[in-house]
């Protein structure tokens, strides 16, 4: 499999080339076009697919239905798009031993990469109340989305890193996490208090700089004193 990420960091798009009998699986909704050469088959529940060497994921409907796309006649092409505006980069999992992502992060993957839902890490509900948290490993690459540009911060033993919730994408599965309480700005837009992690030991943490929960929050927004909220339009 060849691939390029073309149009980043606003509006990321995947351009993936398979040789015949390549594939490539995705969530449902990240394609945007394929050659007539691709083949897609859509695997409900676990069922059918590639054998076992895929775990599935216990978090909402939409990541029990997979896509796979199969280059059946020769050289086929995939163009994948998140569901929002923003980056995309490529994680070579045979280069790592596993990473811990949010679901709605993964856009799609290689047959050999696998994925399992994480039940031990305090808990599997973040901020925004419908992204889980998937265990990655096995080998072949995989493509995560962002809501803006992708950051990488490096975390060491001497320097913590406390992050809003709503701004995690990933992290490596060596950091101890600690979830608190957390006031401010988004007490006041949301309501009650929001939920920041702590990651301390060394490891990695891929963030987005945007707050998809701040954005959908002001998507009823009008210029009027009674509508509240945070709109598009405060923020350009």
């Amino acid at each position: 499999m060849q691939y390029t990420i073309n149009e980043g960091p606003s509006y990321a798009m995947v351009d993936v080339e398979l040789d015949e009998g390549e594939m490539i699986q995705t969530k449902p909704g990240a394609m945007m076009t394929r050659d007539g050469s691709v083949s897609v088959q859509s695997d409900v529940g676990g069922d059918g697919g590639i054998g076992d060497s895929v775990k599935r994921a216990i978090s909402d409907e939409r990541t029990l239905v997979d896509n796979t796309y199969t280059a059946t006649n020769g050289v086929g092409s995939v163009t994948l798009v998140p569901e929002h505006p923003g980056d995309v980069i490529a994680v070579n999992m045979s280069d790592r031993r596993s990473l811990r992502v949010q679901s709605g992060s993964l856009l799609g993957w290689e047959p050999l990469v696998e994925r399992s839902t994480e039940l031990n890490n305090l808990s599997n509900m973040f901020n925004s109340g419908e992204l889980t948290v998937l265990g990655l490993s096995g080998q072949g690459t995989a493509f995560l989305s962002a809501f803006g540009s992708m950051v990488e911060r490096e975390v060491t033993p001497q320097e913590s890193l406390i992050v809003d919730e709503d701004h995690l994408v990933a992290w490596t599965p060596e950091l101890s996490l600690n979830r608190q309480k957390d006031g401010g700005l988004k007490s006041t837009v949301l309501g009650g208090e929001g939920l920041v992690t702590e990651f301390t030991g060394q490891g990695h943490v891929w963030l987005q700089t945007r707050d998809p929960m701040l954005f959908s929050t002001g998507t009823e927004h009008q210029d009027d004193e009674t509508s509240g909220g945070i709109g598009v339009d405060d923020f350009i």
